[in-house]
Order: C-alpha cells, then sequence, then structure tokens
C-alpha cells in the first residue's frame, strides 16, 4: 500500500491558490491607463451635466447672482425647464408676468416696437425705414438709369449712399 500524507496535499494545493498569476508589463500598464481614462472620464461626465444644469438655469430665466445662486444650489426636483421656472415662481424668486419665453411677439408689443423706432428715425414708426426704402427701390430697378435715381434720391442720401457721378 501507499502512504497517502494529508499535510502534504493540502500544502501543496494552499501555495497554488495563494500564488497570483504573473501579469506581463503591457497588461499592466493598460490596465493602468483604463483606471486613469475610467476616473477622467468620470470627472467629465460630472462636469458635462453641471454644465447642462446651468443651462436649464439660465433658460429658466434664473439669475446666476444673489438668491438665483442660492436658488440653483439648492433646487431638488424635475430637471426641465418648466419645472425649475414653476418653483422659482412658486417661492417668489421670479415674477410670472415677465418670465422669459421664446413665444413670437404680440401685435400690441410688434406695434410698441415700430412706434420707438419711428421715435429714433424721426418716422411714425409705420412707415419702412430709409434703408429699406433705398432697398426696394434698388430691386425695382429696371435699368443702370434707375439705380442712379434710387442712389442719388432721397432715401439714398438718408443713408448716406453717393455717387462719384454726382446727381442726375
Amino acid at each position: 500500500m501507499t502512504d497517502f500524507n494529508e499535510d502534504e496535499f493540502d500544502e501543496d494545493e494552499d501555495e497554488s491558490q495563494n500564488q497570483k498569476p504573473v501579469l506581463d508589463k503591457n497588461i499592466r500598464a493598460q490596465l493602468r491607463k483604463a483606471d486613469e481614462d475610467r476616473k477622467e472620464l468620470a470627472t467629465l461626465r460630472l462636469q458635462i451635466d453641471a454644465e447642462r444644469e446651468s443651462k436649464l438655469y439660465d433658460k429658466a430665466g434664473i439669475p446666476e447672482d444673489g438668491l438665483g445662486s442660492m436658488f440653483r444650489k439648492g433646487y431638488v426636483g424635475d430637471k426641465t425647464v418648466e419645472a425649475i421656472r414653476q418653483n422659482a415662481v412658486d417661492i417668489g424668486l421670479l415674477n410670472p408676468t415677465n418670465l422669459p419665453n421664446n413665444e413670437s411677439l404680440t401685435d400690441s408689443e410688434l406695434e410698441a416696437l415700430r412706434k420707438v423706432q419711428g421715435a429714433t428715425t424721426g418716422g411714425d414708426g409705420n412707415a419702412p425705414d430709409a434703408e429699406q426704402k433705398y432697398l426696394a427701390e434698388l430691386a425695382e430697378a429696371k435699368n443702370p438709369d434707375d439705380v442712379m435715381k434710387a442712389v442719388n434720391g432721397e432715401s439714398g442720401q438718408k443713408i448716406g449712399v453717393f455717387s462719384q457721378r454726382g446727381p442726375l
């Protein structure tokens, strides 16, 4: 019969389990590089998320200073422009009548803008300004003489266009 020593068998098995497999230098370098890349990616993701959140607050009309800064740091809720804006209105940070929006101007707002424009150009605001009139005259010109009439005419003089040829 053969002698079988259980202690010797257990020791050999333990040694093989405790030894780590030897990794190539290149593999170790690639693992270190992958760890660095993973950390850099996590940092970049945090930066991108912070930028996205900042853009949402900007679109919602939340100021970056004063109470707006406190709101930005402490806001917990849905990360949508509407939700942020509504929460800011609810706590009194924003006035609901002065909210920024992407809607087109109403007719009354356009009329007010025309009147203001007319006040700065000396007109009543309803007529096209001198540059628009000048460009319309040029577009309607059928020959070089018509172009020169527009250049030397009233609308051309109002916007400062002149010709070397002088008036016709």
